[in-house]
């Protein structure tokens, strides 16, 4: 049997998709960009990277960006926006906010993510476990360090000993921690107050897919009435 050569339009999309694949691999899109600012930071005594923002842009053929906030001690900056693999973008799409690499001041890295503040937790530079009113442990910063207990939300009360070791226990098996009441994370609570701006992209890019879904529909109805309308059929009023 005789195989009818490919139709022009699927030539011309997979010679779209081989280019697009090689011009992305030229980029270095195809790159692990955590594990390559590991690399940057192998002689750092402690860093944390942070997924700090994520967004998708086009429709036919979509890019898909990340930006890093880098924390090395007390500094941190935010760098720009960088395109990464789609698979390499969806597999951290729970993590807006977290930290999805890490150094501890002792050479602990840790790859596993996790909510970013837990890992100056049981630091003394930072600050010191106490006893609260009840006889459980509460993790307390130092006055200089105090905001960022207001970073992750902890109103001042500090992290509870039994949390801590809820975090502990997910890192050491690999799984990542989105805090005691899931609040961090893309889906968290915390998150969507302290990320306002991405949740308003994704919701002006849900509308616009709704309204083009809905433009063509419209359309094949009208396509539909005119074929209808032309084989001889008419629509009551």
């Amino acid at each position: 049997m005789i195989q009818s050569k490919p139709s022009l339009r699927k030539r011309r999309s997979l010679l779209l998709f081989l280019s697009t694949a090689i011009f992305l691999q030229g980029c270095g899109v195809g790159e692990n960009p955590v594990k390559k600012i590991q690399s940057e930071l192998q002689n750092e005594k402690e860093y944390t990277i942070i997924l700090h923002d994520m967004r998708e842009e086009g429709n036919f053929v979509p890019s898909y960006y990340h930006q890093y906030r880098v924390d090395i001690g007390e500094q941190k900056s935010v760098r720009s926006f960088k395109e990464v693999d789609k698979n390499f973008y969806n597999k951290n799409g729970p993590y807006l906010g977290m930290a999805l690499a890490g150094k501890t001041a002792d050479g602990k890295i840790t790859n596993t993510p996790f909510p970013n503040g837990y890992q100056y937790v049981g630091n003394s530079q930072y600050g010191q476990w106490r006893q609260n009113s009840s006889g459980g442990s509460m993790w307390e910063f130092y006055g200089k360090y105090m905001l960022m207990s207001q970073v992750m939300n902890w109103g001042g009360f500090g992290l509870s000993r039994n949390h801590y070791n809820d975090y502990s226990s997910f890192n050491r098996s690999g799984r990542p921690y989105y805090g005691p009441k899931r609040e961090y994370g893309t889906s968290g609570t915390v998150t969507k107050k302290q990320k306002p701006d991405f949740f308003k992209r994704k919701m002006a890019k849900k509308t616009r897919s709704q309204s083009r879904f809905q433009n063509k529909v419209k359309q094949r109805m009208g396509r539909s009435k005119n074929t209808f309308r032309s084989r001889g059929f008419s629509f009551g009023k």
